[in-house]
Formats: C-alpha cells, sequence, structure tokens
C-alpha cells in the first residue's frame, strides 16, 4: 500500500470519490491529486478501488465495492456485462447515460474544440434502450480449452472471444441465428481462425436484421479456401430461418488483406424502409446502426440542413442516400458523393424507386471530387457523415475555405468531431451554432451528434451585396464575425 498523499502504485486498494463520468464509462476520481479512472463506478459514488494500471498522467483502476450507492445506479439487464467489452454503461440508468454523454461532449468541444461556451442543448434518448441494433459483428476465436467460440471480445482482454448466450443490443432472432451458425460450422467441421497460428477458416459473423420489412441478410468473413460445407450452411440457415434472404461471404488472405466476396446463397442485400422510403442496403454498404432511431436521426439531419427551394445541396459520405432523399424533395438540387460503388448504385435505385430525379450521386473519394464540386457552383449548404476516423485534412480545409452557408457535420465519435470543429473555424471560416447530441447507442458510451457550421458567402450578388446566413444580418464586411451566442 502506497504511504498515505503518495502516488498510488498497481495493486493498492483505495477509498476513493467518484467526481465525474469520462468519455468510455470510466468513473472519475482523484488520489492525492492524481487522476483514477475507475471501471464500474459512477459520480456521486464513493467506492473501494483496486489499482490496475499507473501511466504518467493518471491511473486505471476496478471498483471492487460501492460504499454509497448513486441513485442513478441501475441493475444492469444483460448477464454478461462486466465481462463483455460491447456495452459500459448498462449500470447507469437511460436517462442518467444521455445526460452524462451530453457533458462528456459539451467537455471534448472545450478541450479539443476550444470552443468555450459550447451550443449543446438538452438531449433526449432516442428510439428503444435494447435490441436496437440494424447489425452486429460476432467473431470466432478459440476459449481457453481450445474449442471454438463465436461471442464478443471480453472486457479489459479484447483478444479473447467470450461466448455468449444472449447479446441485448440484438433481437432474439438474431441471437439464435449466431447459435445456430456456430453449432453447424463446427458440425461441418469448419474450423474457426487461429490468429496466432494463422490457421482456421472463419473470422466473423455478421447479422443485419430489418426492422421494417424483417429481413435478415447473414455476412461470413472468412479466409480463402472453397469448402462445399460453406455452401451447405448457407442452404441450411435460410431453411432453418426463412426470413434470411441472402448469405455472402468476404474473404481474406493470410495477410488479413481482403481477396474477394460473393454470394453463398439468396442475395446481397436487404430492404429497410425508413420514414416511408424503402432503402435497398447492400451487405458492404454502411447504414444506421440504430434501426429503430434512424428514422429519428434523420429528421434531425434534414431540420439541420434546412433545404428550400432553389437550394443547391452537397453531401459527402452519402451511404444509400438515406438523407440525401428527404434533402433532395425539399432543394432544387442535390450532388451526393460517396467512395463504396455497392453504396452509390442503391442510393441511385433508391432515389428512382422514390420518384427523386434532382439528385446525382457520384462514386468518387470525397477529397479528389470536393475540389472540383466547389469549383462547380456555390452551394447553399454541404452535409457530411464521415466515418468515426471524421474528415480528411485536405476536405476540412476545403470545407473551410468554401463560400456555403451552412455545414452540418453528422458524426459518431466526439472526439474526432470537435478536432474537425476546430479546423474549419479556424481564421473565422465557419462558426458553430449548434451541436445535437442523440443518444443512438443505449448501454454503451457512444453518442451521434448533429453539428451546425454557418459560414458567410464572399461572392457578389447580381446587385453587389454580399449572401448571409439565413437568419442573419447582412455583415458590414467579409471577415466572419467571432462565436455565435449559445440559441435562446
Amino acid at each position: 500500500m502506497s504511504p498515505a498523499g503518495a502516488r498510488p502504485r498497481v495493486g493498492d486498494e483505495l477509498t476513493l470519490e467518484i467526481e465525474d463520468l469520462a468519455f468510455g464509462g470510466r468513473g472519475v476520481a482523484r488520489a492525492a491529486g492524481f487522476v483514477v479512472f475507475v471501471r464500474g463506478a459512477l459520480p456521486g459514488e464513493r467506492a473501494r478501488v483496486r489499482v490496475d494500471r499507473v501511466k504518467s498522467g493518471y491511473a486505471q483502476g476496478t471498483c471492487l465495492q460501492v460504499v454509497r450507492v448513486s441513485p442513478e445506479r441501475s441493475a444492469p439487464p444483460c448477464r454478461h456485462y462486466g465481462e463483455c467489452g460491447g456495452c459500459d454503461l448498462q449500470h447507469l440508468a437511460c436517462a442518467a447515460q444521455t445526460a452524462a454523454k451530453r457533458l462528456q461532449v459539451i467537455a471534448m468541444l472545450r478541450r479539443l474544440a476550444g470552443v468555450d461556451d459550447p451550443p449543446v442543448p438538452d438531449a433526449s434518448p432516442v428510439g428503444e434502450p435494447t435490441m436496437y441494433r440494424f447489425s452486429m459483428d460476432f467473431d470466432w476465436g478459440l476459449d481457453p480449452r481450445g474449442g471454438q467460440v463465436l461471442g464478443l471480445h471480453r472486457a479489459g482482454r479484447p483478444a479473447e472471444i467470450m461466448a455468449i448466450e444472449q447479446c441485448l443490443l440484438m433481437p432474439q432472432e438474431a441471437n439464435e441465428i449466431r447459435a445456430w451458425i456456430a453449432r453447424r460450422a463446427e458440425s461441418f467441421g469448419l474450423a474457426a481462425r487461429d490468429s496466432r497460428r494463422r490457421r482456421g477458416l472463419l473470422r466473423r459473423a455478421g447479422i443485419r436484421l430489418a426492422r421494417s420489412t424483417g429481413e435478415i441478410l447473414v455476412i461470413l468473413e472468412t479466409g480463402r479456401g472453397e469448402p462445399p460445407a460453406l455452401l451447405d450452411l448457407a442452404r441450411d440457415l435460410a431453411r432453418a430461418f426463412p426470413r434470411v434472404v441472402g448469405v455472402v461471404r468476404r474473404e481474406f488472405d493470410r495477410h488479413d488483406r481482403p481477396s474477394g466476396q460473393s454470394i453463398l446463397g439468396g442475395r446481397d442485400h436487404l430492404f429497410e424502409t425508413v420514414g416511408g422510403d424503402r432503402l435497398k442496403v447492400p451487405a458492404w454498404a454502411f447504414f444506421q446502426p440504430n434501426a429503430s432511431a434512424a428514422g429519428a436521426l434523420r429528421e434531425v439531419v434534414v431540420r439541420t440542413v434546412e433545404p428550400a427551394a432553389g437550394d443547391a445541396i452537397l453531401e459527402l459520405y452519402c451511404g444509400v442516400g438515406l438523407f440525401t432523399l428527404p434533402v433532395a424533395r425539399a432543394a432544387d438540387q442535390v450532388v451526393a458523393v460517396d467512395l463504396s460503388r455497392d453504396a452509390v448504385t442503391a442510393a441511385r435505385e433508391n432515389a428512382a424507386s422514390a420518384g427523386i430525379a434532382n439528385a446525382r450521386f457520384l462514386c468518387r473519394d470525397a477529397a479528389l471530387a470536393l475540389g472540383g464540386l466547389l469549383q462547380e457552383r456555390v452551394w447553399d449548404a454541404i452535409l457530411v457523415d464521415p466515418p468515426r476516423s471524421g474528415l480528411a485534412p485536405a476536405v476540412l480545409e476545403a470545407i473551410r475555405a468554401a463560400p456555403v452557408r451552412r455545414v452540418i457535420y453528422v458524426s459518431c465519435d466526439p472526439a474526432t468531431l470537435a478536432r474537425d470543429l476546430r479546423l474549419l473555424m479556424r481564421g473565422g471560416g465557419k462558426r458553430l451554432s449548434s451541436v445535437r447530441c442523440l443518444d443512438l447507442f443505449p448501454q454503451t458510451h457512444h453518442v451521434e451528434c448533429v453539428a451546425l457550421l454557418e459560414g458567410r458567402r464572399t461572392e457578389s450578388s447580381t446587385d453587389g451585396s454580399v449572401s448571409a446566413p439565413r437568419g442573419a444580418p447582412v455583415p458590414d464586411g467579409l471577415e466572419p464575425s467571432g462565436h455565435p451566442k449559445r440559441p435562446g
């Protein structure tokens, strides 16, 4: 045990006051002025903590006993909670989860984006608290006895795959399909991947389940090879679960590089309906992971874009057109870009099915396409929904300098969002007006954000005046003003 007032050491057991909740779901405490992140503890609690790891600026620990319990502590509904690494906030009531995520977004905007008074209104839970996911991936591995396992990564030991009986983030039928695939694969002699020895065929099973149509698509990730048992498994799966419309395969070589994809049975896509639009979603295209809240997210995004007659909207990372279709209905023109050929092809079909003729879809890398698109015309708004890693530097700089009235940034990672917002606001390029938090990932620390930035057009109109953002006075000069006040 460390002496009183000394920096904690690995193995120490301390009684600490939990002051805050960090992004990632760990409680924040201090021991002799040293920050300790405590797994399983909540703000307002007093807990007995074992120190597991000590770094130069902080320590990590595990809650052994809660001495004083927070009124917001909740009994985790999942039997695997604490062992499985998928969820990290089940011990916190749902409303408190949402409130905590909003505070974490505010903290990141202050620290990473340099915004003194982040304009983040109150957040509220969206969709269902469990069984909400559109898709889940389950990995194959070997248990300590060498048996095959199709499950999820163990908390604290992500290289280890643990068997699960039920994941509450997916509907029961998806859990039944996962268990069936695990049993049937083993009965067929299909071996799980042993990453250390680089042997075994089976790597991952992905399950996609459309709520509106009930269609299910299964994606098997494997090594190279053509075992006939894979085709038998796909055939038997569709017979056992009639809602399975397709089983597809993605192959990887021994160096973990993608090396091909094929259809084992049925088709390589499913259909999901959102807000009256029937959307084709291919196996290899991104779709919003919260099936029960995709419509609510779309409504928030469209309200933030605020498309109007005569507007020209540029959308980057459009996917299958989830946001594109309703924006195009209200705008004059939409140009939507995505690198995935499967996604762009599906988006074109989805637009045609919806009777939308004023949307143009381009299969291009956003960083390569953006320069030419910005030279085509002055856009009224730019909508981006990039991967978790955020926007490329070239994209950020082009958008920052573009004479566009509104930039709408949809993000599932508040850290990369804050980083990118700082660059977009650099030199007065854009002004942050609002960041809306949507809790699309209950039971986990993840949160979806929709940010609105506003800029000033610097091009002259026919009468020599300068265009300003909607609802804003015409500026006296060409330089943007300072950070706007929080909306009332």
